[in-house]
Order: C-alpha cells, then sequence, then structure tokens
C-alpha cells in the first residue's frame, strides 16, 4: 500500500509541476490545470446575461457621457496592451478576447472583469475614481485580471484544493481531512491576494502604456482606501488591505514609469 501512494504522489508532483505557466511581464510562475480559452465561453454567457437583465431594468448607461468616457478609456488602455503583447511575441493569449466596456447605474463602489475581455464598471466607483487616469488604473487593473489568466488560474487553484483534500484522504484518513480542506480555503484566498497585488502592477503598467501617468494610480488608490474600513484584516480576504497594497504600489511604481510615454 505504501508503494502505491508513493507512485500516487510521485505522479500529482509531476503532474503538477508540467502544469505550470508564466504570466506576461511579471513573469510570476502559475499553475493552469484550466487554460484561458476552456473558460471563456460560460463566462461570456453569465456576463452577457447579467447585461441583458441590465439593460431590461433600465440601468445599463453606457449611452451617457460617463459610459462613453469609460468606453474610451478602455479601449484605449485594450490597444495599447494588445500592442505590446503582439510586439513581444505573445499575440497567442489575445486569440479569445473580445473587449467590451459596459457601465451600469449602480451605487456599488466596483468594477470586474471576465474571460473573453468583459469588462464592468458601476457608476459608484466614479466620483473615487475622480479623473480619466483613476479610471484607467482600475481599467488596467480589470484587465490584468484578463491577461494574466487569472480566471483559469482561480479554476485550477479550486481544483487543486478538491484533489489535495481527496489525497489527504487516502494518507491520513477522513478524520482530518477537513482540517485541511478548510485550511486549503484560506490558502486559496492568499493566491486571490497574490492575483490581486499583479493585477495592480498591471493596472499601473497598462496604464502607462496607455498614457496615463501610474502615479495617478495610486491617489486613486489612496482615494478608494479612504472610504474602506480601516481595520479590516486582510488575512481572510481575497484582496489585500489597503495600507499594504498602496505599499506595494509604491514599490513598483517606478518599474511601471519605465512604460510611461507623455
Amino acid at each position: 500500500m505504501n508503494k502505491i501512494k508513493n507512485l500516487l504522489l510521485v505522479f500529482v508532483v509531476g503532474f503538477l509541476i508540467a502544469c505550470t505557466s508564466t504570466a506576461p511581464i511579471t513573469g510570476r510562475r502559475q499553475l493552469k490545470l484550466v487554460d484561458d480559452a476552456s473558460i471563456v465561453n460560460s463566462s461570456v454567457a453569465s456576463y452577457n446575461q447579467l447585461i441583458n437583465q441590465t439593460k431590461a431594468k433600465g440601468l445599463l448607461a453606457n449611452n451617457t457621457a460617463e459610459g462613453r468616457r469609460l468606453a474610451t478609456i478602455g479601449k484605449r488602455i485594450a490597444k495599447a496592451v494588445e500592442t505590446y503583447m503582439i510586439e513581444n511575441g505573445m499575440g497567442e493569449r489575445l486569440k479569445y478576447l473580445n473587449w467590451e466596456f459596459n457601465l451600469i447605474n449602480s451605487k456599488e463602489i466596483n468594477a470586474f472583469a471576465m474571460p473573453g475581455g468583459k469588462i464592468a464598471f458601476y457608476t459608484g466607483i466614479l466620483p473615487i475614481l475622480k479623473n480619466d487616469a483613476g479610471i484607467a488604473f482600475v481599467m488596467g487593473h480589470e484587465i490584468g485580471h484578463v491577461i494574466g489568466g487569472h480566471h483559469a488560474e482561480g479554476a485550477s487553484n479550486r481544483q487543486i484544493a478538491g484533489l489535495a483534500a481527496g489525497l489527504t484522504n487516502i494518507f491520513v484518513g477522513g478524520t482530518t481531512s477537513a482540517l485541511v480542506s478548510d485550511g486549503l480555503s484560506l490558502g486559496l484566498l492568499k493566491f486571490n491576494r497574490t492575483q490581486e497585488y499583479e493585477a495592480d502592477k498591471y493596472g499601473l503598467i497598462f496604464m502607462a502604456m496607455a498614457g496615463y501617468n501610474p502615479e495617478e494610480g495610486i491617489r486613486a488608490e489612496e482615494r478608494m482606501a479612504a472610504i474602506s474600513s480601516k481595520n479590516a484584516s486582510d488575512f481572510t480576504s481575497t484582496h489585500p488591505a489597503s495600507e499594504k497594497r498602496i505599499q506595494a504600489l509604491k514599490d513598483f511604481l517606478p518599474e511601471a514609469m519605465k512604460y510611461y510615454k507623455k
């Protein structure tokens, strides 16, 4: 039985090593059991359903001045990113992207991205972002989630959590597997925080590529931090604590400025 367990462990470790990839520009190593293309169709369908429901409720704000402003900034950044990716031999990562930028009328202070290049902002975040450069930072952040393959990476991490829990049952029995599963859940939050830090880097880089001053990205993050809870811990959160996030942006700023052309 021990021999079988050892062989199984060797196979799993080898399989995981074979399934690693590299995030563009940042060079971070990622675990990818799921590729980006495989989750595009279902994600786009969900996104379209949300947008259609929003439109039916009269909450889609694309035809407003702010909606057109958002789309202009989004297209400008997407074009700059695509140009960079193609010129640096990473054009294959763009094959499944069909950019779409929607503005939803809501007090919610948020924005999100889905595979396939589907981006949505809520109007509640715009007054905080304040200017085009602030919007460009968050736009670059969301586009970074797409370019960085974070959705597929997250799906892969969830699969690994299930695999690890199953292996725990095999090796140590079911009595401790629940504790391991809980530990893995917290571990996956760390993966998510890693992605958020990376998306912030992308935010600065991509806004710089499009001609927006990355220093404004830090100011936008500081404004968002000012309205968030100052006592929130990042241990059980998918997003880093604001002060850590701002410091990480400041530390990365010199690198981002290399992409900035006034």
